[in-house]
């Protein structure tokens, strides 16, 4: 009786596979001592746990992000690990847990054989007494996943950490990859130390500023260093937040050789380097290589890269800063090529925000017939540019040239539209312009015209052309005042009840006062 008791004591308990098994086989004679529910007994027998080698079953635990299944499955995460070495690793671990990632089914501990729930299992449930409601998407083996993570071995962690260990390594076997992340070790170490890695450091905002720190000074050596590890990626850095600070260091450090080494790159392609031109970034570190180059064929070569996109260049906000730096800085001859692009596409610039700064450039630093040109597309325009918010900017500019040529030809252009044009927000700027920059003989035509305009009376009251009255007042002179005087006389009863016109009685009170 001992010993058989004993035996019993002694007994190994059924694996958790053999308990699961007893539980499919439904002619299980269970104790009378054991209190189980018959319906959640019924329920679990009516499951089909069935052995598949069918790929195209679905499993029901949800996919994490990690891609670990069901949420309850050993998941391990290192973070310093890459993508394609985590992505190995995690293979490791579901291997341990039978997990197949590519057929999506896998097996509980103990277990030799993949299982799928049973895709009808809301249907079994149901037929079997059990309350619908209720989610039984779930795998019935899954438990066994959760318990497995304490029964991992000491060797198990261990060959974990080597693979961890060993794809860490991986990343670079020059540089450990904390010491990358040591600023101080980066302070220390020489370009030399750093080979492989400048780009990746130029790009960083910390590596930006110990780079530059390190090219204060740099000797031959050094430059040729650099100019090695960015070749490839000029244009790239140069667009870059951090980069283009480490380009416009070396192109201030090259000799005239290794300047035209970037420029071949950069204008190899005509889109990367207006690319470039149109990045905030990029623009700053074109227009320091333009200032540090001193080859006239390196010049033409960037031009010639730029002229292709002249005009949109021109309107971007960060592209006209380059085009402006041409301009001003190199003869007309090298710029021919993009004044010849801008006359081309004269009205489009004209009337942007940024292109009427680089259209009164051209103007101002252009001669011969390629200005010619230019003036010509102005003129044939002059109305609608002067009617615009910026292209009215184009206009005044030339006027203020003080060309009294082109001042003439201008004024020729807007003859007959002035009454009209005084009465515009933009244009009545660029009569006012006319009237103050201009010979007295031209601005003595154009207030006359004004004073005979059917329109005369309401420009006294026009909350834009009683400037253009008033300008007139100040530069009129004979018959022209007179006539101006006698406009005035007319109507003064209306401006006296009008704000503008009574600025413009004020003037003329204030005027008169000042001659007595």
């Amino acid at each position: 009786m001992n010993n058989q008791r004993n035996t019993q004591m002694y007994q190994t308990p059924p694996s958790p596979a053999a308990r699961l098994n007893n539980l499919r086989q439904p002619s299980l004679n269970l104790p009378s001592s054991l209190d189980i529910d018959q319906t959640l007994y019924d329920s679990f027998s009516n499951l089909n746990l069935s052995e598949t080698n069918d790929h195209h079953h679905h499993v029901s635990l949800p996919e994490t992000l990690d891609y670990s299944y069901g949420g309850e499955g050993f998941n391990f995460i290192n973070p310093i690990v890459p993508t394609n070495s985590r992505r190995r690793l995690e293979d490791i671990v579901r291997a341990s847990n039978g997990v197949n990632y590519n057929q999506r089914v896998y097996s509980g501990v103990a277990h030799s054989t993949t299982r799928t729930v049973d895709p009808f299992l809301h249907q079994r449930a149901s037929s079997s007494g059990l309350d619908p409601r209720f989610d039984f998407d779930f795998d019935p083996w899954s438990y066994l996943l959760a318990k497995e993570r304490l029964f991992h071995t000491q060797q198990q962690l261990q060959h974990l950490n080597a693979v961890i260990s060993e794809e860490n390594n991986n990343i670079n076997s020059n540089i450990n990859i904390n010491n990358l992340q040591n600023h101080q070790y980066l302070r220390l170490a020489s370009l030399h130390q750093l080979r492989g890695m400048i780009c990746f450091l130029a790009k960083d905002q910390h590596g930006c500023r110990i780079l530059q720190s390190k090219f204060e000074a740099p000797t031959k050596e050094d430059v040729e260093l650099v100019l090695y590890e960015v070749a490839g990626s000029v244009a790239d850095l140069m667009k870059d937040q951090y980069g283009n600070y480490i380009m416009q260091k070396l192109v201030c450090v090259c000799n005239d050789v290794q300047k035209g080494l970037i420029v071949r790159e950069l204008t190899e392609r005509s889109v990367d380097v207006i690319l470039v031109c149109m990045s905030p970034y990029g623009t700053r570190a074109v227009q320091k290589l333009l200032e540090n180059l001193n080859s006239r064929v390196q010049i033409m070569m960037v031009i010639r890269g730029l002229h292709r996109g002249a005009a949109q260049l021109a309107n971007d906000p960060n592209g006209h800063h380059v085009l402006q730096y041409c301009l001003i800085h190199y003869d007309c001859d090298f710029n021919q090529p993009i004044l010849d692009q801008i006359a081309n596409n004269c009205f489009k610039v004209a009337t942007d925000r940024s292109g009427c700064c680089v259209l009164q450039a051209c103007v101002e630093h252009s001669r011969g017939e390629v200005r010619n040109r230019l003036l010509a597309e102005i003129m044939a325009n002059a109305i609608p540019i002067a009617e615009d918010p910026f292209g009215n900017y184009v206009l005044q500019h030339m006027v203020g040239l003080q060309s009294p040529e082109l001042t003439e030809v201008l004024v020729s252009q807007l003859q007959g539209n002035f009454a009209y044009l005084s009465q515009n927000k933009y244009a009545s700027n660029v009569v006012e312009k006319c009237l103050i920059e201009s010979e007295p003989d031209i601005a003595t035509k154009i207030i006359l015209e004004l004073v005979k305009s059917p329109n005369a009376p309401s420009l006294l009251v026009d909350p834009y052309g009683n400037f253009v009255i008033q300008s007139a007042l100040k530069v009129s002179r004979g018959i022209a005042k007179e006539c101006l005087r006698e406009l005035i006389l007319r109507n003064v009863n209306s401006m006296q009840s009008n704000l503008y016109g009574k600025k413009i009685l004020e003037k003329v009170e204030k005027k008169r006062t000042i001659y007595k």
